[in-house]
């Protein structure tokens, strides 16, 4: 008989299979580039270990592109052969039980079945980290920390995987506005285990949402701290670029795009999402970011029709928009449209509707139709939490949304929603500053609002 890191018994044939496994669960937790390769050492010493194809077919669908959905199901059809073969414990069952569930299209239930197994299995961190993935790519912030809550608390330090699991408390607890908890928390988490990138990662976005761009450099300062990360590692380096960003330092983000957000020019979801959306940042600072929407509006061109996640259409529509593509972003927007009337995910019909709402009015921005742009991407902003993603990345629609309300005009309410912001960051955006500046020195009329809005904010090139 076999356990895991965290004392949970696994069904594997020989100890080599055991130890790789536990090198994979490691990995997984610190979002590891060679977390693949510890999978497939896993399953190169058991070929019959069901739980580790069942993470694997999770794994796939994590990524939303469609063309990996018949190797998930593959993954749970090898798990169901193995299963057969040999008896596996209740909780590795529900792990497969759980990807054929997300393969038929309810994520949330998939989610809600992995969290099932901490009832019985606290300590398992593999079930975890997988429902808190599924959470976050659903924007079930409520229960990605509800869950959290009630498992995290119990994990002594000496847990050898504690530092991973803070990590992901300490996100949840960030997107849900508990800010000190957060960040005590993610720091703790890091000091725990210095790989967790993804702790390491929660602490920038409580920076980020309070306004901290400085102690934000500083704690972004040494990338060795995250090398070993997947494409979570540009990620991160996306938060510096925004701390450098909000201070004004326009020269070292693009370079910062460049070498290390684009480096590789990668078409995962998440790396196209960096890059869209810092350069529509860039625009609104006033900042000409050259040919570099090209390079994203190709990758993105090639995933018009993937339709696996809101928030990763979203920004395929905004790259393609950037570069003056508009006939593929019309067909994201209107899929968009169809799938929240037909589509037979429930999540992916109430994520559709409000990203048809922001994918219109992205277009009407494009166009030049200010006021049109400010009613539908109003309209979507209170409910765009649930096409997934964090605060800090759909913070670009309310960027957006800004700047629509600016140059149709609406000072009054421009002013408003800037001032809630500043008070949301405790006091401090540059973005928002300045803006509030130009509006309170404006002249009277409809050409001030375009003066306004064409008026660089960025203060270093």
């Amino acid at each position: 008989m076999f356990h895991d890191l965290s004392g949970d018994r696994v069904t594997v044939a020989n100890d080599a299979a055991r130890l790789a496994w536990n090198d994979t669960l490691e990995a997984a937790l610190a979002h590891a580039a060679a977390t693949p390769e510890h999978l497939a050492r896993t399953l190169q010493a058991d070929p019959d270990f069901a739980l580790a194809h069942a993470t694997k077919g999770l794994m796939l669908l994590s990524l939303a592109k469609p063309e990996l959905v018949g190797a998930a199901r593959n993954c749970l059809a090898t798990a169901h052969a193995a299963m057969a073969r040999r008896p596996v414990t209740r909780r590795e069952r529900m792990v497969a039980e759980a990807l054929a569930l997300w393969l038929a299209d309810a994520p949330r239930q998939a989610a809600h079945r992995l969290e099932m197994i901490l009832e019985a299995h606290p300590f398992d961190v593999l079930a975890l980290k997988l429902a808190h993935g599924i959470r976050f790519m659903l924007g079930d912030q409520a229960e990605m920390l509800a869950s959290l809550r009630r498992v995290a608390p119990d994990f002594a330090d000496s847990h050898p995987l504690a530092g991973y699991v803070n990590g992901c408390y300490a996100f949840a607890l960030e997107e849900q506005g508990f800010y000190a908890e957060a960040e005590r928390t993610g720091r703790h988490a890091v000091a725990l285990s210095p790989r967790d990138a993804w702790g390491r990662h929660a602490v920038a976005h409580v920076l980020e949402m309070t306004g901290r761009a400085d102690e934000g450099v500083a704690w972004l300062g040494n990338s060795r701290n995250w090398a070993h990360a997947n494409n979570l590692r540009f990620h991160i380096v996306w938060h510096l670029a925004l701390f450098r960003l909000e201070r004004g330092e326009t020269s070292e983000v693009l370079r910062l795009y460049d070498n290390d957000i684009r480096g590789e020019a990668a078409d995962d979801f998440r790396d196209i999402a960096n890059g869209a959306s810092l350069l529509a940042r860039l625009e609104y600072a006033g900042v000409d970011v050259g040919t570099r929407w090209e390079e994203l509006a190709a990758r993105a061109e090639n995933r018009v029709g993937d339709g696996r996640l809101v928030f990763a259409d979203l920004h395929y529509a905004l790259s393609l928009l950037g570069a003056g593509r508009t006939d593929g972003a019309e067909t994201i927007a209107r899929t968009l449209v169809e799938d929240c009337h037909t589509h037979p995910s429930g999540e992916r019909r109430e994520a559709a509707r409000n990203g048809a709402l922001a994918a219109f009015g992205l277009l009407a921005f494009h166009e030049g139709d200010y006021a049109e742009a400010t009613r539908l991407l109003g309209a979507a902003r209170h409910g765009l939490v649930v096409i997934g993603g964090s605060h800090a990345q759909r913070d670009l629609f309310e960027q957006a949304y800004i700047e629509s309300l600016i140059r149709s005009g609406s000072h009054e309410h421009a002013a408003t929603v800037l001032g809630e912001r500043i008070a949301r960051r405790g006091g401090s955006n540059l973005y928002a500053a300045r803006r509030l500046a130009m509006l309170r020195n404006r002249p009277i009329g409809r050409a001030a609002a375009f003066a306004v809005a064409a008026t660089p904010i960025a203060i270093a090139h």
